[in-house]
């Protein structure tokens, strides 16, 4: 069977400075009344080397289309946080037409014409990322100076910055000026990793790594898909993507940002979720079925993922609550 089953130093002064500039009023991550759309209350804290976090999020069935475009002086970087379908299109250009699932990232440049395409509920976290916050950032880590933030062809899946964004919700609870350092500072860490990934991409690149082909890319979806009961080799997958293991599992992580061991947990655990939310299955025929041998492996991994075991998980999604926000 396949697949049974980093951290960056920097400077701490962008932390410290962050929270020496006025503290801003009511709640922390705040709800969009516009897509990616910072409230004008807040826009000085841009200006501040402040990352703003607001929500797009509802649960309407209806199809909803948006459009907005990234201010001159912020990159936007943007986390789905659950399973949605949507169309995203940049300065003209389709970034994604279909299901995205949680932890899919991707960082919108300034200055960009975006427009989104909602097709039934939504749940994003955008990060509004001051550009000089960005250069500072970067200048503080050894070896990464020059590295930015851009947008890629492809949104990657990031399960850690994912963690990080739903840790962020929870500033509000924390309360206080401590709230707003408990923010900034989940805050500098996605900016860190982001760079971090940035940085390892064009270093991919420097090497030579191409991207999987969008074609061989959906082979080796529609494989996963149609064998997640079953045990999945990784010479099985990229057979069926017409590559070697070794071209095959370079490229997949170049084209996805995860490993085809990562990326396959990922999506037997949104599979579970599923199952989880609309059966009455028990939680080890669920495990079973999504191609986990034993219910503690399957537990295991999926509070990793969704940051709550199965059977609490449950319990939220079907009281009409989301999960709460994920603490690890």
């Amino acid at each position: 069977m396949l697949y049974h089953e980093s951290a960056t130093d920097m400077d701490a002064s962008a932390v410290c400075d962050v929270r020496r500039s006025a503290l801003p009023a009511g709640n922390i991550v705040v709800d969009e009344t516009e897509w990616r759309t910072v409230p004008r209350s807040r826009e000085p804290e841009l200006s501040a080397r402040r990352v703003i976090p607001t929500r797009w999020h509802a649960v309407a069935q209806r199809t909803h289309e948006v459009y907005a475009e990234t201010a001159d002086d912020c990159h936007i970087v943007k986390i789905v946080l659950r399973s949605m379908n949507m169309r995203l299109s940049v300065a003209g250009r389709t970034v994604q037409d279909g299901v995205v699932t949680p932890g899919t990232v991707h960082v919108t440049e300034p200055a960009a014409p975006v427009r989104g395409l909602f097709r039934g509920p939504y749940n994003v976290l955008h990060l509004h990322v001051p550009n000089h916050l960005i250069v500072e950032c970067a200048r503080d880590m050894p070896g990464h100076q020059g590295t930015a933030l851009r947008s890629e062809a492809t949104p990657a899946n990031d399960p850690a910055v994912e963690r990080l964004g739903r840790a962020l919700l929870d500033a509000d609870q924390v309360g206080g000026g401590f709230g707003q350092l408990y923010a900034d500072s989940i805050s500098i860490a996605i900016v860190a990793r982001l760079l971090a990934s940035a940085h390892k991409a064009a270093a991919r690149e420097r090497s030579g790594v191409a991207e999987l082909a969008r074609w061989r890319l959906k082979r080796a979806l529609d494989y996963f898909d149609a064998n997640l009961a079953e045990p999945i080799r990784l010479a099985d997958v990229a057979s069926a993507a017409g590559l070697s293991r070794m071209h095959f599992a370079a490229q997949f992580k170049a084209a996805t940002g995860q490993s085809p061991h990562e990326f396959l947990l990922r999506r037997r655990i949104d599979r579970a979720q599923e199952m989880l939310a609309g059966t009455g299955l028990s939680v080890v025929d669920i495990a079973l079925s999504v191609g986990f041998q034993t219910q503690a492996h399957f537990s295991t991994v999926f509070k990793r993922f969704a940051g709550q075991p199965p059977q609490t998980w449950r319990r939220w999604y079907g009281g009409g609550t989301a999960p709460p926000p994920m603490l690890n």
